[in-house]
């Protein structure tokens, strides 16, 4: 069969030219059975030649390879400029410019594999040729000479300082220990979490609520703990604001917050309750909380301001309030009198009722103590007009007693001494009033106290005994006794000797008592020192 009937080409002469012929004559080649003779090994110089010029390629290529991948690793390296020096790495730099890099680097370039290029070469060279004109063209240092080589130049410029093998060695271990064996905790460490103990922490977050002993591991972290452990725990007690600090155990930790931890956090709780100090107030636990937040406000203006605005308007309701009167009395102890002056006529509206609480005399005493007198006249007028109330409790007995020391000598002072000598027995016999009644006896002079011996030497209606021997005999009058043996002259003492010994069944009624005794041996001692 004719090839040409397969042909695209029709009857043309240059059909064998066309594609189809020649893919269908490789065709048929290949068809075709190899019944050659086989090659032999031909050792010919010739053909050991070839052998060789293909191992040179196939090298070539090795070395091709291998240079792109050194090339791709030190791609991956940290450029010089960038790497840490340590005393190990740092050599002399060369004084004269960049000329010492700049040759090795030439020099480095030359040896590489590469170098077999001449153009490479050339431009070498003629790099170097360049900085040996730049280097001739510059003024001589003065440990060169112009005629020294630039070789012996720039070697005797890199020679160290000659040291000790001793030093040495010791600059060495000064460095290791400075750099190496640091007592200083690593950076690296504040920023690794510690996962079980910030675990630990919200446990007991959540368990606080009437729970002392959480409590008390929470006041402890914040005295001795991290501050990643404080601000942990201002974070979990910032949810549970405000109804954690009304808890009977939680405002012990909330109150430890404005004492151990840092002033960033404080901020952070104290802008977190701000809005409910009138509500912590009033409350049984969290009035403690308020009266250590005035502590930490002290000489904070804008923090002051922020309170005020807060508990002004409601001042009145605190008074009246058994825990808020606290929180008004910590303000008088903290802030400025200035800033509390709005106090006063709240006080004098309230002063019956802040009469009976012990704390409502607290701050009747204190407002007292810091004004002046022209700011609580109407104070002391109501005082001495309450004086019965104020005798009989704890602290309003402080008030009377801080009029008669201090206050200057007016009618209401005058009036207040008087009734207290018009009712002496009474008030003398009083646990707390009696209190008022020596005070009232320094104000006393020396016409007065007669006139009160006078009274004391008069027999009791109620025992056939003198006032005096009933009042030396009882438990609280007897500190009144003891005062006015003290505030005697000889005079008196005579007197009151003379009616003991006159008088042998009050004698023996005086000694019969440990209060009277000690009066007895204290009027002859007084008695002696006047002799």
């Amino acid at each position: 069969m004719s090839i040409e009937k397969y042909s695209y080409g029709g009857k043309d002469s240059n059909m064998d030219n066309t594609p189809a012929t020649i893919s269908l004559t490789t065709d048929m080649e290949n068809l075709t059975l190899d019944t050659s003779p086989k090659h032999t090994f031909d050792s010919s110089p010739k053909n050991m030649q070839h052998f060789m010029d293909d191992d040179i390629i196939e090298n070539l290529d090795y070395e091709n390879d291998k240079q792109s991948k050194i090339k791709k690793y030190q791609s991956f390296k940290v450029p010089k400029e960038q790497v840490r020096r340590t005393m190990k790495n740092r050599t002399q730099q060369p004084q004269q410019g960049e000329l010492q890099p700049k040759v090795f680097q030439a020099i480095q370039e030359d040896s590489t594999p590469n170098s077999n290029d001449t153009s490479s070469k050339e431009q070498t060279f003629k790099f170097i040729k360049e900085l040996w004109n730049q280097h001739s063209n510059q003024e001589p240092s003065p440990n060169s000479s112009p005629s020294m080589p630039i070789a012996k130049q720039v070697h005797s410029q890199r020679v160290l300082p000659k040291i000790t093998e001793q030093e040495y060695f010791q600059n060495i271990i000064k460095e290791q220990s400075s750099t190496f064996y640091s007592n200083d905790p690593s950076p690296q460490a504040y920023f690794e979490p510690n996962i079980e103990m910030d675990l630990y922490i919200t446990e007991l977050t959540g368990q606080l609520w009437g729970n002392q002993i959480v409590s008390r591991k929470l006041q402890k972290l914040l005295e001795s703990g991290t501050d990643e452990q404080k601000e942990l725990i201002v974070q979990n007690l910032e949810r549970n604001s405000p109804s954690i600090q009304k808890d009977v155990f939680g405002n012990y930790v909330v109150q430890k917050i404005f004492e151990c931890t840092n002033h960033k956090l404080q901020i952070r709780m104290f802008n977190k309750l701000k809005n409910h100090f009138f509500d912590l107030s009033k409350n049984t636990f969290g009035c403690r909380v308020m009266q250590k937040l005035i502590e930490y406000t002290y000489n904070k203006e804008e923090m002051q301001k922020i309170v005020l605005i807060q508990l002004q308007p409601n001042a009145k309701s605190l008074i009246y309030d058994v825990n808020g009167n606290y929180v008004i009395f910590k303000m008088l102890e903290v802030y400025d009198k200035q800033k509390m002056e709005f106090i006063i006529p709240i006080i004098e509206e309230c002063f019956s009722y802040m009469g009976q609480q012990i704390y409502g005399c607290k701050i009747i005493h204190k407002a007292i103590q810091q004004y002046n007198q022209q700011q609580i006249t109407n104070l002391i007028k109501l005082s001495v007009k309450n004086y019965n109330l104020l005798c009989s409790t704890e602290y309003g007995n402080y008030i009377l007693q801080h009029i008669l020391q201090h206050w200057h000598p007016s009618q209401e002072k005058t009036m207040l001494v008087q009734l207290v000598i018009q009712q002496f027995y009474q008030l003398s016999i009083n646990k707390y009033a009696s209190n008022t009644v020596e005070r009232a006896l320094e104000v006393l002079g020396k016409n007065e106290l007669i006139g009160v011996l006078q009274w004391l030497l008069c027999r009791s209606p109620n025992n056939f005994n003198s006032n005096f021997v009933v009042l030396a005999n009882h438990p609280f009058a007897n500190y009144v006794i003891k005062k006015y043996l003290v505030l005697s002259d000889l005079q008196i003492l005579k007197i009151i000797g003379d009616h003991l010994t006159n008088n042998l069944t009050e004698s023996q009624s005086i000694r019969s008592t440990v209060h009277g005794q000690r009066i007895s041996s204290l009027l002859e001692k007084q008695l002696q020192n006047w002799g």
